[in-house]
């Protein structure tokens, strides 16, 4: 097999992969989709759409990314980039959904979620649904900045909100999910997005991907 066909062992930063994937190593964008996968999950389902509608807006993100890579300047880090590029399609899906029909009241997921079965699965859905009920601009800010930990000057950027906003509303985000929850909750369980998803994820993206021009340096600069 030819070395640039074989996926790094070990850790490679985001800037490193970015840049090989241009120079033509398109295997190594599955790493960035991988790496985040569950990151994505979180801030879609934070917007309130079901596990499905997720992976679609998932693999939209990462469709994106790719065929853009030439505009990841690294002003940002490629982690703020892809969140930039994910919540824009958040935001322009839910108000596509709100023209269509009312805004539902926020609900619970069915007991049976197959995203939410790991092992402290019960705990688990009491935190989404605690979260689900939140409103969105404390939602989104508490996942972003407590749940992946964004820094505040992150968040504020990528929500367009002040560096005190982002305080406040993540302090009002705990206050509202009460004290004795916020000390039990576990990132691993919130929103949780399994690896069999991830593939799923992977497999379809990098297939978009192969009906792209062979060269993906070429299919960059072609955008």
């Amino acid at each position: 097999m030819n070395e640039q066909n074989v996926v790094p062992a070990g850790y490679v930063s985001d800037e490193e992969l970015v840049q090989r994937v241009c120079a033509g190593e398109m295997v190594l964008f599955e790493l960035l989709i991988r790496r985040y996968n569950g990151l994505l999950y979180k801030v879609a389902r934070s917007y309130g759409f079901g596990h499905e509608d997720a992976e679609d807006l998932m693999q939209e993100t990462h469709l994106a990314a790719y065929t853009n890579l030439k505009g990841f300047r690294r002003a940002a880090s490629y982690r703020t980039w892809l969140t930039r590029i994910h919540l824009n399609r958040c935001y322009h899906k839910q108000r596509k959904e709100e023209q269509r029909t009312p805004v539902p009241e926020a609900t619970t997921e069915p007991v049976g979620d197959a995203a939410l079965d790991v092992t402290r699965r019960e705990l688990g859905r009491v935190i989404e649904e605690s979260l689900q009920a939140l409103p969105l601009c404390y939602r989104s800010v508490f996942v972003l900045r407590e749940v992946e930990g964004f820094s505040v000057a992150e968040v504020a950027d990528l929500l367009g909100i002040t560096p005190v906003n982002v305080k406040v509303r993540s302090n009002r985000a705990r206050a509202l999910l009460q004290k004795g929850l916020e000390q039990r909750y576990s990132k691993a369980d919130l929103y949780a997005f399994h690896l069999k998803y991830c593939d799923k994820i992977v497999h379809y993206v990098i297939e978009r991907i192969h009906s792209y021009p062979n060269d993906a340096g070429e299919a960059i600069r072609q955008q």
